[in-house]
């Protein structure tokens, strides 16, 4: 009988400390990197600066959560594991750059994100960039928002910005590789 009261105190005492599922995967569950799929653009020849910021287009990809998280825990966690998807790195790099034509053309870059799970425009970065020669521009932020609710989602939408500092004298092929933490 005392060993029937002490198993069912200790029963009590861990379902009232790990009360939810959530908890428990999360007490489990450490998190992973997801990497978004690069996307592309081409920056036509400037001729001469605009005075503010022009739109350099829209590009939408595919992106199943719970697969990526699935393949870097080794299928033991999906996305109904995840509490939080934010950005961790952002890299952008100039795939034909030259001492006159590089990221120091441009002055600032704006990202914003849609997705077929949530159609709200979300800022997710702005990137002044040196004005000096430079092909390759890494950003981690430590506040990145909030993007579960648009992952969810099997469609994202980048909706792309940038302001001029210099006329280019030539078109500029840009990459972009996003890589976020999913908790």
């Amino acid at each position: 009988m005392k060993r029937l009261i002490l198993i069912s105190l200790i029963g009590g005492l861990i379902f009232i400390n790990l009360s939810s599922c959530k908890k428990v995967l999360a007490a489990v569950y450490g998190g992973t990197d997801v990497t978004v799929p690069q996307f592309q653009l081409i920056l036509p020849q400037i001729y001469s600066v605009p005075p503010g910021e022009i739109p350099l287009g829209s590009y939408s990809y595919y992106i199943n959560l719970d697969s990526s998280v699935r393949a870097s825990t080794g299928g033991v966690f999906g996305a109904n594991a995840v509490n939080s998807v934010k950005i961790k790195k952002v890299t952008i790099k100039i795939t034909n750059p030259d001492a006159y034509d590089n990221l120091a053309n441009i002055d600032s870059a704006r990202v914003t994100l849609q997705s077929s799970s949530n159609n709200n425009p979300l800022q997710l970065f702005t990137i002044g960039f040196p004005a000096t020669y430079d092909d390759t521009y890494d950003y981690t932020t430590s506040n990145s928002p909030e993007l579960l609710p648009y992952v969810k989602g099997n469609i994202i939408i980048y909706n792309v910005f940038g302001k001029l500092r210099t006329p280019t004298n030539k078109p500029l092929g840009l990459t972009v590789d996003v890589t976020l933490r999913a908790n």
